[in-house]
């Protein structure tokens, strides 16, 4: 069987994977006085909110409406105000000026800013000094001022002078910190950046320096606290998922790589590695929080100098498009539609790389990455030619990949009862049989022959395995001489459900040390497996969690907290994971509610993310849009952006708002930029062909639909909404046909049956159409249109009117404020002569709608023809008090006050229809009223 892309790490991972580390980049600016204006990021459509503090790299660009907004350009050392109405583009050699004009600039004696990540990752900025080694709280003294570098101490000079005469001059703080970070001294930036940060909350950027300074401090007090350690240990992270949360990605063997694996680093002669410091994840415990925060604990907290770091990771992989260079380890719960959300990044573990494996000892990499077939829309995508470089990188590496760029990678019940072709042939060659020399010992050279010769063998000469890094042919793999491991004990277990493999995951047991510290674990891991998560929960794992500080080590505390983080990011997830189906099963307030919830309680455990202060303002700002609190949820879902603006979720989040306030000129940029970050997810597109139809670009609307149904066939609310667009627009037919799509791919679906039904009414297809509506309702009977729908109808027919009304009295039944059959019952009343009971429904609806003037109108009419002249005119005279006249209403009201002797009021109502009378008929029959 060929595998769909397994990735098989087994290393003391090293520098970058796969992708180059997002580069820094010289600002050319900084908004000092936004004023009302908007931040107009290069590479972006949607327009935020600019805010003090913000960053501006070649190519942004600030508009301006009613006022002005000022903005630092260091090119020009000055501070240049730009005119209401007007929009700049910033260049290196000069602003360029779009409308409007620099109404002033004021010269700055220094201007120095951050080099600076234009698109900063939030996943990178997420676990910091909570995940260092032995550090708590990081405390490395700045340097005295005046034991500072002499080059140093000449560039404050004029940085300092302007601070002196004004302590919170933001430009020149952030100068000041420029320098000291640029001129490695982090303790002494980080106590700028931290006066920044109160001076400028809203600037992303300067909590990102906080986060980094504060991770490097912390990391240069674990480098001096941990020198003289003997250090020697080896740890290691094993990783195989067979079966994903999204069974179309399930592999047969990779869990079985994974376990074998963990006996061999198990057994003497794989190096007896202590089972506490292996790490098994697979399958749902392979999640990506689980795997994100694994490879943290374990090359940030746990490895030091003198040890070593096993990684492996048995799964799918792949690239997100051709050409794109965006990598990613698919997890138990990625989902292929945004792999940037749901997915591990191979540019954040290339930068954690980048920053540990300096600090940890060899590195041994054997990488199993095939081309994938398809990864849910993403086809013919391949990451192997993309790992060979991590042979550039500097160190003690020994790499050994599967196959070349473009081979696939393959597995098989053949390869010792169910492997991988290449990762059995690994397991095998440690195990002694790349033993070339019989020396007993399995070293590089020997395993990459073995391997080569009989994986090029065994596939036929498909899979060609290759090794890359710099490293000692003679470096020693396993020891022969000890015990081991034979691959043919451990045979593959069935699922007697279903006859497929049964795929296990485990964890090492750890002792919790006293019968006490054994009983507070306890209640932990029962509190987590119920689910009991959030502090203000029964029984809940924080309580647990904290009866557990004065119980165990430090280690095995940070080991039960890990669990704690783990849990929480998973739920938060599997928010996301449905947000990300779009309306195929709508969300509720609730949902997101609770995923904020998550993520704050998170959030006390790694305070210093970033990446979980974004999520929980994604969760609290798309809750807050059930609510109608559009400017509040817009702020937040805005900040979700800033923190992370490659979210392809938070912009879509972000047009949402808009489009519930009928800003479509806002809301399709902000949709466009949720499809351009993540060019696999259907529902922002349709989104975007909402507000294409809103906005009256039905032909928009139907190709972003088209695209978003080629992206997820499977969903029937895609097909749904595109035969509502067809039949706005008058293509019945095709209409009809997107309808019964629809229903097809959900049968079980009232929304298809009504919506044929209305086509079939709108075509005089009685039978047909009341055929529909009752197949919605058998299938959701407390479905409200099909059921008003089916009573407008009967209603045409004089026989089955009684029926009507008995239908729309059972929908009102059900929900007294559904005013379309109100609304239809006052209507038919009044048509089959029943005054009193029109009269009653009329009142109720004004009840609920007080503003609604065809209702009023429509009771005065009734009151007029009971009889009851004077309150007529009272329902009149009240649709004028609350909105605009016009003839007719004008003209009716001056017939009834006439009618009711009030002359000189039916004049002043006359005379006021005659301003509305646009054509002479109307006039003279005005005139004609008012002579009598």
């Amino acid at each position: 069987m060929k595998r769909t892309c397994l990735i098989l790490l087994s290393s003391a991972i090293t520098a970058g994977i796969i992708l180059a580390a997002d580069t820094k980049e010289e600002p050319l600016g900084l908004i000092m006085s936004p004023g009302g204006a908007k931040l107009l990021r290069a590479g972006a459509e949607t327009a935020l909110d600019a805010r003090a503090g913000d960053l501006l790299f070649s190519g942004d660009g600030v508009r301006t409406a009613s006022g002005p907004a000022s903005f630092l350009y260091c090119p020009a050392k000055s501070i240049q105000t730009l005119g209401p109405s007007g929009e700049v583009r910033l260049e290196a050699k000069e602003p360029k000026i779009k409308t409007g004009k620099i109404t002033e600039q004021k010269p700055v004696q220094s201007c120095f800013l951050p080099p600076s990540v234009r698109l900063a990752v939030a996943s990178q900025q997420h676990y910091g000094v909570s995940m260092t080694r032995g550090v708590d709280t990081p405390e490395v003294p700045p340097v005295p001022a005046a034991k500072l570098p002499a080059d140093v101490a000449q560039l404050l000079i004029p940085v300092d002078q302007a601070l002196a005469v004004d302590p919170k001059d933001t430009s020149a703080l952030t100068a000041r910190a420029a320098i000291l970070e640029t001129h490695n001294l982090p303790s002494n930036a980080l106590i700028e950046y931290q006066k920044l940060r109160a001076l400028l909350p809203d600037a992303i950027w300067v909590q990102s320096k906080i986060f980094e300074l504060q991770q490097a401090v912390a990391l240069a007090q674990q480098a001096a606290s941990t020198a003289a350690s003997s250090g020697g240990n080896t740890y290691a992270v094993l990783i195989g998922v067979s079966k994903y949360k999204n069974p179309e990605l399930s592999l047969q063997f990779a869990e079985r790589d994974a376990s074998v694996f963990d006996k061999l680093l198990l057994s003497p002669r794989g190096g007896a590695i202590p089972a506490d410091n292996i790490l098994l994840l697979t399958d749902e415990k392979a999640t990506t929080a689980a795997v994100r925060n694994a490879f943290q604990n374990f090359l940030k907290r746990k490895a030091g100098k003198a040890d070593s770091v096993i990684l492996m990771i048995a799964g799918h992989g792949t690239v997100e498009a051709p050409g794109s260079k965006r990598g990613f380890i698919l997890t138990y719960d990625s989902d292929p539609q945004d792999l940037n959300t749901t997915a591990l990044p191979m540019a954040e573990l290339q930068s954690l790389f980048e920053e540990q494996v300096s600090k940890v000892g060899r590195v041994i990499l054997y990488v199993d990455v095939c081309k994938s077939g398809t990864i849910g829309t993403i086809k013919n995508t391949s990451i192997n030619g993309d790992v060979q470089h991590l042979g550039e990188v500097e160190g003690d590496l020994f790499g050994l990949m599967a196959s070349r760029p473009r081979e696939l990678s393959l597995e098989g019940p053949q390869f010792g009862g169910g492997h991988g072709l290449f990762s059995y042939f690994v397991l095998k060659g440690l195990e002694g049989d790349a033993d070339a020399n019989k020396d007993g010992k399995v070293d590089v050279s020997e395993l990459i022959k073995y391997v080569t010769d009989q994986v090029g063998s065994a596939s036929e000469n498909k899979q060609h395995p290759r090794e890359f890094g710099t490293y000692d042919n003679a470096m020693k793999l396993s020891d022969g001489t000890k015990p081991g491991i034979e691959i043919s004990q451990f045979p593959v277990l069935y699922d007697s459900r279903n006859g497929e493999p049964l795929l296990l995951a485990s964890n090492a047991p750890q002792d919790a040390g006293t019968p006490q510290a054994a009983r507070a674990v306890a209640e932990f891991q029962a509190a987590l497996k119920a689910g009991h998560l959030l502090p203000e929960d029964r029984g809940s794992a924080f309580a647990a969690l904290d009866r557990l500080k004065t119980m165990l080590t430090h280690e095995r505390f940070v080991e039960q907290e890990n669990e704690l983080r783990v849990a929480l990011e998973d739920r938060a997830q599997d928010v996301l994971l449905h947000y990300l189906t779009g309306d195929e099963v709508p969300q509720t307030e609730d949902d997101f509610s609770t995923g904020a919830k998550y993520m704050e309680a998170a959030r006390r455990l790694t305070p210093e993310s970033l990446y979980l202060a974004g999520h929980e303002d994604f969760f609290q700002g798309r809750a807050l849009l059930f609510e109608k609190k559009f400017a509040e949820a817009a702020a937040l879902l805005e900040s979700a952006v800033r923190i992370d603006p490659t979210a392809g979720y938070a912009y879509n989040a972000l047009g949402i708002a808009y489009l519930e306030q009928a800003m479509f000129d806002k809301a399709i940029p902000a949709f466009r930029d949720a499809a351009h970050r993540a060019q696999h997810w259907s529902y922002p597109l349709h989104n975007l062909a909402l507000a294409y139809m809103e906005s009256g670009n039905y032909q928009g609307a139907i190709r972003a639909y088209q695209d978003a149904m080629r992206l997820t066939p499977q969903f029937s609310y895609l097909p749904y909404n595109l035969g509502f667009v067809l039949q706005r627009i008058g293509r019945k037919k095709e209409a009809e046909t997107s309808y019964r799509k629809a229903l097809a791919l959900s049968p079980n679906s009232p929304e298809p049956y009504n919506a044929i039904g209305v086509l079939e009414a709108s075509e005089g297809r009685f039978a047909d159409a009341e055929r529909h509506y009752r197949e919605a309702l058998a299938r959701d009977p407390k479905f409200l249109a099909a059921r008003h729908n089916l009573a407008v109808l009967l209603a045409t027919r004089p026989d089955r009117v009684a029926e009507a009304i008995r239908l729309w009295r059972e929908n009102l039944a059900q929900d007294p404020e559904y005013q379309s059959s109100r609304l239809s019952l006052a209507r038919t009343l009044e048509q089959t002569g029943n005054a009193a009971s029109a009269i009653e429904e009329y009142r109720r609806i004004l009840q609920n709608k007080p503003d609604y003037a065809a209702a009023r109108i429509a009771l005065a009419n009734l009151l007029a023809k009971d009889g009851r002249t004077s309150d007529a005119i009272q329902q009149l005279q009240e649709v004028l008090k609350r909105g605009p006249g016009n003839l007719e209403l004008y003209e009716r009201l001056g017939d009834l006050q006439k009618s009711a002797g009030s002359v000189d009021e039916a004049r002043v109502s006359y005379e006021s229809a005659m301003k509305y009378a646009a054509d002479s008929a109307s006039r003279a029959r005005l005139k004609k009223k008012l002579a009598r």
